[in-house]
């Protein structure tokens, strides 16, 4: 566990309900604490979402459903597990997650960082727009679904259908793959990936050097309908 700033404002979670805990944050995130402590949070669902702010806000435990959610700015730290739908629409900041995170991890981010160190469930990264979704373990089936933008990167295996159906954006995952998802394809690493796997790894002590990575990006097979491939496209559908 991080060593807490002993200037840190406190919310202790046991007693409020989920929206008193919210009003908690955002009116000292307002009142300019550096650092926000949230402790006893329990899994509560949906905590705090809709910041504009650059505050850190740690949880002492793990959260529930949602958390993090529609977010610009705010640091968010957890130290435990997460629920589905982490960071969900998060415009900007960074979210850091010391155990694993459920399904749907950084669905539609447009911007940011979200930082798994364990596993992550199913579509993580589905329909992402931008950002930066790194999984320290597993993601589950379908991750990278209709990906759009930005960069999913995968330290440990992958379930069926990976970047299933992506447009744009790339995936660098390093463990083993169940299978690909329609109009995915592998490519050949260049230089230029290996040093963005390595600046994006090394603040959390993850050597990129050391995990296989392959890189993964759309076959642009989609873009336009063609009747040569009807399989592909009935896959997809």
């Amino acid at each position: 566990m991080a060593a807490v700033d002993t200037t840190a404002a406190v919310v202790d979670c046991a007693g409020l309900a989920t929206r008193e805990v919210n009003r908690a944050i955002r009116r000292h995130a307002a009142s300019g604490a550096p650092e926000i402590v949230v402790e006893n949070p329990a899994a509560r669902h949906a905590l705090a979402v809709a910041l504009e702010a650059t505050t850190t806000v740690r949880f002492t435990g793990s959260v529930g459903w949602y958390a993090a959610g529609m977010n610009q700015g705010p640091h968010i730290v957890v130290e435990g597990n997460c629920g589905w739908g982490l960071g969900e629409c998060m415009t900007e900041g960074r979210i850091d997650v010391q155990g694993n995170a459920g399904s749907g991890t950084a669905a539609s981010i447009r911007g940011g960082q979200v930082f798994v160190r364990g596993d992550t469930g199913a579509r993580a990264g589905i329909a992402m727009k931008g950002g930066t979704l790194i999984v320290g373990g597993d993601v589950g089936y379908m991750s990278g679904f209709m990906m759009q933008r930005g960069t999913m990167i995968v330290c440990g295996d992958a379930a069926d259908g990976l970047g299933d159906s992506l447009y744009e954006g790339v995936i660098y995952v390093a463990g083993r793959v169940a299978s690909l998802g329609a109009d995915a394809d592998e490519h050949e690493l260049t230089e230029a990936d290996g040093v963005t796997l390595r600046r994006s790894l090394e603040p959390y002590g993850i050597d990129a050097g050391s995990l296989g990575f392959r890189r993964i990006e759309s076959g642009r097979r989609l873009w336009n309908f063609s009747a040569r491939e009807p399989e592909l496209w009935r896959s997809a559908l």
